[in-house]
């Protein structure tokens, strides 16, 4: 290693962005044995002079890098289109917001996905590392059978020639995929197959986190990370640690959540060059807000998500399966499809009935029971109706307690509208 170039424990620089003069962009090391071990970071002593490194009381970073307006449109583009192996920050706007704006997007085989995840606070780095891998690997469980965005194992049993099916398309995906080990694949379809989230054993920390990251999405992935939680934990800059060291080994990049972006002080002004604070008072009533009551319990996410079931919804996959064996709905209903209103917006709704113009919504309290989200809900229903639409809006708690009513109601409705076209034709 040439003798400008030393590295450092992060805990002795606690306050520095450490950039590659070269590229820009933070640099760090991972030293793996057994088990997580400790972060390094190699920085270039002559970058100080030059200002490159910066992020500390004396080499502060001009104001104006933390306090740019991102409009409501673009926030989509700013999530999927982050740099590799970068971290963001982003503030004006909780988790549920930002949802609706990203499931605007039409998605595509070649792009990316966005995990949405809060993160909990911990003492150490290495600890919150092991709580997002632990979150990658119970995603992918989730979505199996369908992993690398769309391979699809659903014809493998788990049997001997279940499991031998299974190692043929993994082997097969990694040919196609850059990045992905086939030993890997082939291990974790295993796990898969068992019903068990697919933490290989023996697998490093970088390896195990990159492979899970293919496993979502093929084409790279974001992790949506909400720190709020974290900025009042015992730790915060060993979770600023964990967020730089996921974006440079996950071949994606991480956006660091904020109702409010923190001040430009340690630890957080290490990812805070590049920041955007959302615009307030857009055209769409209640998507910007950020709103810390009434979503307490919302889980991990993936968006844009289009045509199926969403994958992390028991909700949605239990009433997929109740509409599958119905032969009167079945042949009717679509998940999660846009539409075009009247009014130039393109909602994502749950489940349509495209010819009958029928719309079922399907509303949980963690992502709907807060003040934005009713105004924005009421909102995007009056343009629906505007369209020409009948909206069903169930309650998740209702599809799950007394199933037999909520099909009940949508049978009802899809008869009503049976008649209506009718007499209209």
């Amino acid at each position: 290693m040439p003798e400008r170039v030393r590295r450092a424990h992060p805990a002795s620089l606690p306050t520095w962005r450490l950039l590659a003069p070269e590229r820009n962009k933070a640099v760090p090391f991972f030293a793996a044995g057994g088990h997580l071990a400790q972060l390094f970071f190699a920085f270039d002593v002559e970058a100080v002079s030059s200002g490159l490194i910066y992020g500390s009381r004396r080499f502060a970073p001009p104001a104006f890098i933390v306090d740019q307006k991102l409009p409501s449109r673009e926030a989509a583009e700013f999530v999927l289109g982050a740099p590799a192996g970068l971290v963001l920050a982003l503030g004006g706007i909780d988790g549920e917001c930002l949802r609706v704006l990203l499931d605007e997007v039409e998605p595509k085989r070649c792009d990316r996905r966005a995990l949405f995840a809060r993160i909990a606070p911990a003492p150490t780095t290495e600890m919150i590392v092991e709580q997002i891998i632990d979150l990658l690997a119970e995603t992918a469980r989730r979505l199996w059978p369908i992993w690398f965005t769309d391979v699809s194992f659903g014809g493998c049993r788990n049997d001997m020639l279940g499991r031998l099916a299974a190692g043929v398309i993994a082997r097969t995906a990694a040919k196609e995929i850059a990045g992905l080990s086939p030993l890997w694949a082939e291990a974790a379809a295993r796990l898969a197959l068992d019903n068990c989230p697919p933490r290989v054993t023996g697998t490093l920390p970088a390896i195990e986190l990159a492979q899970l990251a293919l496993a979502i999405s093929r084409s790279g992935l974001v992790l949506v990370a909400d720190v709020n939680a974290v900025r009042t934990g015992p730790n915060p800059t060993a979770a600023v640690h964990a967020l730089e060291w996921i974006a440079q080994h996950s071949q994606g990049a991480v956006v660091a959540l904020f109702h409010e972006l923190p001040p430009n002080e340690p630890p957080f002004d290490r990812i805070l060059y590049g920041a955007r604070r959302m615009m307030t008072g857009g055209a769409e009533p209640g998507i910007t807000q950020p709103d810390a009551t009434g979503t307490a319990d919302a889980g991990p996410w993936i968006a844009p998500w289009r045509g199926l079931p969403h994958p992390l919804s028991e909700i949605e996959q239990r009433l997929a399966k109740l509409l599958g064996a119905d032969a009167e709905l079945a042949p009717l209903f679509s998940f999660n499809q846009t539409i075009d209103t009247v009014r130039g917006s393109r909602p994502k709704v749950d489940l349509v009935w495209t010819d009958g113009r029928l719309v079922v919504e399907l509303d949980g309290y963690g992502s709907h029971g807060n003040r934005a989200a009713f105004m924005y809900d009421r909102h995007r229903d009056y343009e629906l109706t505007l369209s020409g639409y009948t909206v069903l809006r169930l309650s998740n708690d209702e599809v799950a307690l007394d199933c037999a009513k909520a099909m009940e109601k949508i049978r009802d409705l899809v008869r009503l509208r049976w008649a209506q076209i009718t007499q209209e034709a």
